[in-house]
């Protein structure tokens, strides 16, 4: 028929197609065609014949499993007489959709739509083209050529069948053409992680926290709600292999059929927490930069490894801010919006197949949350890859943008499906949703309880709602014929402790205002103390007011050293937590990077302390014992900061070391030698006499400066034979008693005590979660 009507229209012999509208019903097999036609439009015999219709003796057929599109077209042909407007068929997720627009004379079909037809003011045949249009799809060879791709469709072997969702009532859509389930790329690649008899309890016994969950999760933007505590996070946790210890986990999880591990998981995933927990003191590329160097193989270049963080900057539309600093509440830096994007950057820089999102829209405005939700779906279509996030109440824009959906209620599943279809299946229970009400609050508000009064209602909700819902049942073997790909191996030890070093060295350096500060308070503090005991001399009186400055020149270093930290690591615990859970280094090589890169900025201070003091109390005129005074007021340093580091690490909160470590300070300077001597301590008292790192440097610099020194006395001061009291302050060591040990044994001493306590942080860095 369309032929017919081609060489109608070429010939010059325009042809009138009527429609018969009682054979337009939906499911007819086929459509009736009526024709009439007039040989010669002068000829006056042709006016009866233009009267007389017959209907075709082989009408098309019409294949009965799409008789609406033809149908419609019709419709549109005959309705639709207007000139002027353009009839455009758009794809939907649903199916086909036609919307009349308004269009030029001059317009014509796009290249890149799927139909388009266009009629000017001037064209008398607007309603023939749509025929012709339609009846293209109608004709046997269309018919036959359609219902042999579907013939060998159904002839695909059953093993290659998609197999059934567990999403409910309503399957995920399944995996774009070219891109077969469970095929992990660089570019992502998406796999299905299925889970059942998923039940989650605390380490007791006591709280149920997940309630024998079955579910599936393919390639596409899904959503986790539900109420607080819920079990959103605990889900998506556990998912991720990301609970602690305190909690039970039973049930089995597959990744493409295949049970998986941590370490495996980290390989082809990403979690970005609710927290942005970036440092500070790097600028936006920097950060992805460090990021991408640890986490990718070695086996990349410099200039690959750039590209790779341009490519995610411009991703994530963070060109103009890439040289600001990140920031944090003391210091400005990049917007919430801004942090947010570049948490998320820095996971995808390995371009995972898996990404995990706790609360990403938390702390943002609906604006930033907006464009970042839009961004995750991009990210889900584009890369294939699966984005699973947990979400408490977002607006209904947000809403709109998530594909699949999983509702819980008290660590029990409500919904799992398509998102479209939720409201259906809600209606479908008894719950509509109101007009002009966003579906999210009106999910929250049928199982949450806004009064404690209304627990019983909404406990018979919840019944209603979960009795409503069948599950399909959960394949964990599918995509088991798919290998998974492992995005990455972790970078040898070495150069995981040169980026690191490299990292902490800029981190010191833009930590600037924290050195200045550090320096300024020891130049200050020596002044004060030199002035106070300034030029002490030689003389008889000079021992007695020699011990006191002595003492205090080690405390000073100690306390001060011990402050800087344990008001600095905090914040910086919490990121070596994220990134140790996002498998980026080895603990280690982490902790030993830390502790070459801060010896520098560590040893500063107590040399400008000890170039200003030393001179102005007027100690021995040594170079000898300057510098080995200098020496030991390094270790001093180093001790204090190395208890500070080991109270923070083993404390599980910030206030528990902010407790402790003055405690532990005062016990140091209680058995430090000067108050008491060590033999006249009750034996009881001996083993945390033992471990004062303050009496070893104490006894050590007062061995350096009192050995060898020469004291002279007045007349007056002279005993009844005529001679000086003290004549060297050797006596002096021996009164004080102070001479039981070595100033090499003090010297050694401290330095095992720097080094035990420095593992004794690790061990707590490494193995007590915070």
């Amino acid at each position: 028929m369309a032929d017919d009507l081609e060489r109608g229209l070429g010939n010059g012999n325009q042809k009138k197609v009527s429609v018969k509208l009682s054979d337009m019903k939906p499911g007819r097999p086929s459509l009736g065609l009526e024709r009439r036609s007039s040989r010669n439009p002068d000829d006056p015999s042709s006016s009866s014949s233009r009267r007389r219709s017959s209907r075709s003796s082989s009408p098309p057929i019409v294949d009965s499993a799409r008789p609406s599109l033809s149908v419609f077209r019709f419709k549109q042909a005959l309705s639709n007489s207007g000139i002027g407007q353009t009839v455009t068929r758009t794809p939907s997720r649903g199916g086909s959709d036609f919307r009349p627009t308004n269009a030029s004379p001059s317009a014509t079909s796009s290249a890149e739509g799927p139909i388009a037809s266009t009629a000017s003011a001037a064209s008398p045949n607007r309603g023939i083209q749509l025929l012709l249009e339609a009846a293209s799809t109608s004709t046997p060879e269309f018919i036959a050529k359609r219902r042999q791709s579907e013939s060998a469709s159904t002839s695909t072997p059953q093993s290659k069948r998609r197999r059934p969702s567990s999403l409910g009532a309503v399957p995920p859509p399944p995996p774009p053409p070219g891109r077969r389930p469970g095929v992990g790329t660089e570019d992502g690649g998406s796999v299905v992680l299925s889970w059942t008899n998923l039940k989650v309890t605390s380490r007791d016994g006591k709280k149920l926290l997940l309630d024998n969950l079955n579910g599936q999760v393919h390639a596409g933007f899904t959503a986790i709600m539900g109420p607080s505590g819920s079990g959103k996070s605990t889900l998506l946790n556990t998912l991720a292999c990301r609970m602690d210890k305190s909690a039970s986990v039973t049930g089995q999880i597959r990744l493409n059929g295949k049970e998986y591990t941590s370490t495996d998981l980290k390989k082809m995933s990403g979690y970005v927490m609710q927290d942005d927990l970036l440092n500070a003191h790097l600028t936006v590329e920097e950060t992805l930069l460090y990021t991408v160097k640890l986490k990718l193989e070695p086996t990349y270049t410099e200039a690959q490894l750039l590209e790779r963080v341009s490519e995610v900057i411009k991703q994530m539309g963070l060109e103009h801010c890439k040289k600001t600093v990140i920031g944090s509440a003391l210091r400005r830096g990049i917007s919430g919006g801004e942090r947010k994007r570049v948490a998320v950057g820095m996971e995808l820089l390995t371009r995972p197949q898996l990404l995990f999102l706790d609360e990403p829209t938390s702390g943002l405005d609906s604006v930033t949350a907006l464009s970042l939700c839009s961004l995750l779906r991009k990210i889900a279509e584009e890369r294939q890859c699966t984005v699973v996030c947990t979400i408490h109440q977002p607006q209904a824009k947000i809403f709109n943008l998530f594909q699949s959906l999983i509702i819980l209620k008290a660590g029990k599943l409500i919904y799992q499906g398509s998102a479209s279809g939720v409201l259906k299946f809600f209606e479908d229970s008894g719950f509509p949703c109101p007009e002009f009400t966003n579906p999210a609050d009106h999910l929250l508000d049928v199982i949450t309880p806004a009064l404690s009064s209304d627990k019983p209602m909404m406990q018979a909700n919840e019944d209603k709602l979960r009795s409503h819902f069948v599950a399909s049942p959960v394949d964990l073997d599918e995509g088991a014929e798919y290998p998974l790909q492992l995005n990455r191996e972790r970078m040898p030890w070495h150069r995981q402790y040169l980026v690191l070093l490299n990292r902490g060295l800029k981190e010191q350096v833009r930590r600037k205002n924290v050195v200045i500060t550090q320096v300024v308070q020891s130049i200050v503090t020596a002044i004060l103390i030199g002035g106070v005991f300034f030029q002490i001399g030689d003389g008889q009186k000079s021992t007695v007011r020699r011990q006191p400055v002595l003492f205090f020149c080690v405390i000073n270093q100690g306390v001060f050293g011990a402050l800087t930290v344990i008001n600095s690591f905090p914040s910086e615990r919490v990121l070596i937590l994220r990134e140790r859970a996002a498998g980026m280094y080895y603990s280690s090589a982490y902790y030993v990077a830390k502790i070459t890169a801060e010896l520098t900025f560590q040893v500063l201070s107590p040399i400008v302390f000890s170039c200003v003091v030393y001179w102005m109390v007027g100690f021995q005129n040594k170079a000898r014992k300057f510098f080995l005074f200098m020496f030991f007021m390094i270790l001093c340093q180093l001790s204090a900061t190395s208890l500070a580091l080991m109270t923070s690490a083993i404390c599980r909160t910030t206030d528990l070391s902010v407790t402790v470590l003055p405690m532990l300070l005062e016990i140091n300077r209680l058995f430090g030698g000067f108050f008491l001597a060590p033999a006249s301590l009750p034996k009881y008292f001996v083993w945390l006499d033992a471990l004062s790192y303050v009496k070893y440097c104490y006894i050590a610099i007062s061995q350096n400066e009192l050995h060898d020194l020469k004291l002279t006395c007045k007349t007056s001061e002279l005993d009844s034979k005529g001679k000086c009291p003290i004549q060297s302050g050797s006596q002096t060591i021996k009164t004080l008693g102070l001479d039981y040990i070595t100033i090499a044994e003090c010297a050694a001493i401290l330095i095992l005590y720097i080094i035990a306590t420095r593992f004794f942080a690790y061990l707590g860095i490494r193995y007590i979660k915070h």
